[in-house]
């Protein structure tokens, strides 16, 4: 009988061990990074404005980039504007909360008049930075002949992501003469809500042969993971384009649990292989 109690209460610890274990990896697996800054930016141009602004404006266009950075009330934010090719000047300048496609209130007064090329600083509330963070936070510079607005575009968290690709992080080990494989990885990434646009860029050199397949795969540092973002196929050094992410692909690029490789005949697995850092997206 005592023995029984032993071997029950063994039992008992190992489950429990088992599942403390269970919850403190996918705890880990799932921690989205987060930052003390965040860099933001908008494209705006008149297509994006809401109502539909009146006049010659198919060439009107800027740019609003930032940095956030947190502070006990939310985040200060330091920010540029710069705009060409408006109907008349900048009478003002604008981040409001809506959704895309939306009008909003005015949240944070950036200018007003504007030059292209101003800066100013601006303290960011715990609301508005919930709302840049989730695509709910967009910027607009207005006319006289469109007080309402006539270039607009949502506010995105932005990161940038290099990585360098070598045979000696692939896993498996590739076969062949790999020694001097290498390549370069460049994404940029724009948060839009709990979606995200990659734009990236890759280049590569002496491969045992062409490079048939590139992508970019959830995984930790020497394990091997499934894709989950297709880049190329076949691909050539220099190749370059844009992809749209859901969120577990944002989660996991954010908890820095990626990878990018390339793959080709003689090594259908990945010759070559770059670990993706994580990407600061969210004010933590």
């Amino acid at each position: 009988m005592q023995r029984g109690n032993v071997v029950s209460k063994l039992v008992l610890l190992v489950v429990a061990l088992g599942t403390a274990l269970a919850l403190a990896v996918a705890g880990g697996a799932g921690a989205r990074s987060q930052a003390e800054q965040v860099r933001i930016s908008a494209a705006m141009a008149a297509s994006d404005e809401v109502p539909a602004p009146k006049g010659d404006v198919g060439s009107a266009k800027g740019t609003f980039t930032g940095t956030l950075r947190k502070s006990d009330t939310g985040a200060v934010l330091t920010w540029q504007l710069s705009f060409t090719d408006m109907t008349g000047p900048a009478i003002a300048a604008h981040i409001h909360i809506a959704a895309r496609g939306t009008p909003g209130p005015v949240v944070v007064p950036l200018c007003a008049p504007c030059t292209s090329g101003v800066t100013g600083t601006a303290n960011i509330t715990p609301v508005v930075l919930e709302a840049i963070e989730n695509d709910r936070a967009y910027v607009n510079v207005h006319t006289k002949t469109n007080p309402a607005g006539e270039i607009r575009d949502q506010v995105s968290p932005v990161a940038i992501l290099k990585t360098s690709l070598r045979a000696a992080q692939e896993r498996p080990k590739p076969k062949g003469n790999v020694r001097r494989a290498r390549g370069a990885f460049t994404v940029s990434i724009a948060k839009q809500g709990s979606s995200a646009v990659l734009t990236w860029r890759l280049t590569f050199s002496h491969l045992t042969g062409k490079a048939v397949a590139a992508h970019i795969h959830r995984g930790v540092r020497g394990k091997a993971g499934p894709v989950i973002v297709p880049l190329c196929a076949p691909c050539k050094s220099g190749a370059q384009g844009k992809a749209t992410v859901d969120s577990s692909v944002l989660n996991a690029l954010e908890s820095g649990r990626t990878y990018v490789n390339v793959h080709t005949k003689k090594n259908p697995a990945g010759e070559i292989r770059g670990q993706l850092g994580s990407a600061a997206l969210t004010i933590g």
